[in-house]
C-alpha cells in the first residue's frame, strides 16, 4: 500500500522522471496482417508490460481507418485514411486529439502526405520538463506533402497550445522518382529529418521548426548500391546516417565546422556477420532496417535468420525479442506506472477517456 501511494503521488512521479531523464523503451508497435497493429514488449520481468495493455481495437466503426506513422515522447501519431486529419494518441492514458489538415494544403488526402511527425512542446515553457509520458496539452505536429508539379515539397507546423497551423514552407527539387513509402522522421536538436526514398538514390529533408527553414541535405558519397538507409541521432545531437549493404553497415556523421560548413565523415563500418552469428555459419538471404529508437539510439534489424536490436553506441546486439513482422516497427518509449495508466493524470488535462483510437488501424 505504501508503494502504491508513492507511485500515485504526482510529486514523486515528477522527481522520478527528472532523476532518470530518459524514459525506457517499453516495446514496439508493428503490423500483423491478420489482426492489425499489435504491441510487443521489450523489457524483462518484472518491468515487462503485458502486450494486451496496448492492444489496439478491431473494427469499431465502418467508415474510418488509421495509418500508423510514428511514436515520439510517449505519443503516437496516425493519419486518417478517410478524412483529412491527424490523430495524436497517448497509449498510456488513452487520450487522443484529432487535428484537421491545414486549409493551405487544399484538398489533401492521407495518401498525399509524404511524411508527418509529432513531438511534445511542454519543454518550450518548462525547461525542467522531461519527455516521456507527455500528455496532449502541448505538442507540435508537422505534415509534409508533395507539390502537384513534382518539383517541390511543403511542410506546415501545428501547435496545440494555440490550436493553429503556421505558414507553409516549401523546398524545390526534382522529386519525380520519389517512392510512396512513408518513413518516420528523426528529431535532432530543433530539426526533424526524413529520408526521401528515390528509385536509385535518396536525399534527406531537414525541417528546422525553430528557424522555420526547409532544406535538402545530400547524403554522403558512398560507392555501391545500398539496400537500406536510416537517419540516426548521434550522442552530441548531430545528424547521422546508416547505410546498409547486405551484411555490412556503414555509419556516417555530419559535422559542421567553425565556418558553418557541413561535411560527412565515416565513423565506423560494421560487419554484421561477426556480431550476429560469431560462432556459426548462417546463410542470410535478406536484411532490412525495420525501425529506429532515437532516444536510445537502437536499430531494429530484420534478417531472414532472425530479428536483432542493435545499440549503436555500445554495439550491443540483442536477439531475445523475435518480431514476427517484416514491416516497419514503431518503438515506443515512456514512463509507465500501472495505477497511473489505469486512472488519473497529474496535469489536470481532460481528454477523451477511450483507451485507444476509436476505429480500426490497418
Amino acid at each position: 500500500k505504501r508503494w502504491r501511494r508513492l507511485v500515485s503521488d504526482p510529486g514523486f512521479r515528477r522527481r522520478f522522471r527528472a532523476h532518470y531523464r530518459k524514459p525506457p523503451l517499453l516495446g514496439c508497435f508493428y503490423l500483423d496482417l491478420d489482426i492489425g497493429y499489435v504491441f510487443t514488449p521489450t523489457l524483462d520481468p518484472p518491468d515487462r508490460i503485458p502486450a494486451a495493455r496496448f492492444s489496439l481495437p478491431q473494427q469499431r466503426c465502418r467508415d474510418e481507418r488509421l495509418a500508423f506513422v510514428e511514436c515520439r515522447h510517449g505519443l503516437a501519431l496516425f493519419l486518417n485514411k478517410n478524412r483529412p486529419e491527424a490523430v495524436v494518441w497517448n497509449p498510456i492514458s488513452g487520450h487522443q486529439r484529432r487535428v484537421a489538415f491545414p486549409t493551405e494544403f487544399g484538398n489533401t488526402r492521407e495518401m498525399d502526405i509524404l511524411y508527418a511527425a509529432v513531438l511534445c512542446a511542454a519543454g518550450d515553457d518548462d525547461p525542467c520538463h522531461v519527455h516521456g509520458d507527455c500528455d496532449l496539452s502541448s505538442f507540435k505536429l508537422a505534415l509534409v506533402r508533395g507539390g502537384e508539379d513534382n518539383a517541390s515539397v511543403s511542410v506546415c507546423l501545428y501547435k496545440s497550445k494555440s490550436g493553429l497551423w503556421g505558414n507553409v514552407i516549401s523546398a524545390t527539387k526534382d522529386w519525380y522518382t520519389l517512392s510512396s513509402r512513408r518513413m518516420h522522421g528523426v528529431l535532432v536538436g530543433n530539426a526533424l529529418y526524413w529520408w526521401f526514398i528515390q528509385v536509385i538514390e535518396g536525399v534527406i529533408l531537414e525541417f528546422d521548426f525553430e528557424m522555420q527553414k526547409l532544406v535538402v541535405v545530400e547524403k554522403p558519397v558512398d560507392q555501391g548500391r545500398r539496400s537500406g538507409f536510416q537517419i540516426v541521432r548521434k550522442e552530441e545531437s548531430s545528424l547521422g546516417l546508416i547505410m546498409l549493404t547486405e551484411l555490412t553497415m556503414r555509419l556516417w556523421e555530419r559535422k559542421v565546422n567553425s565556418d558553418d560548413v557541413a561535411t560527412w565523415a565515416l565513423q565506423k563500418t560494421i560487419d554484421l556477420t561477426k556480431h550476429l552469428w560469431p560462432r556459426q555459419s548462417v546463410q542470410v538471404f535478406w536484411t532490412r532496417i525495420q525501425g529506429y529508437d532515437e532516444d536510445h539510439n537502437v536499430i531494429f534489424l530484420g534478417t531472414s535468420s532472425g530479428s536483432f536490436m542493435i545499440q549503436l553506441d555500445s554495439m550491443q546486439f540483442d536477439n531475445r525479442f523475435q518480431f514476427k513482422s517484416i514491416f516497419t516497427h514503431f518503438p515506443y518509449t515512456s514512463f509507465y506506472a500501472a495505477d497511473w495508466a489505469a486512472g488519473g493524470r497529474d496535469d489536470g488535462t481532460e481528454m477523451s477517456s477511450s483507451t485507444s483510437p476509436n476505429c480500426p488501424i490497418r
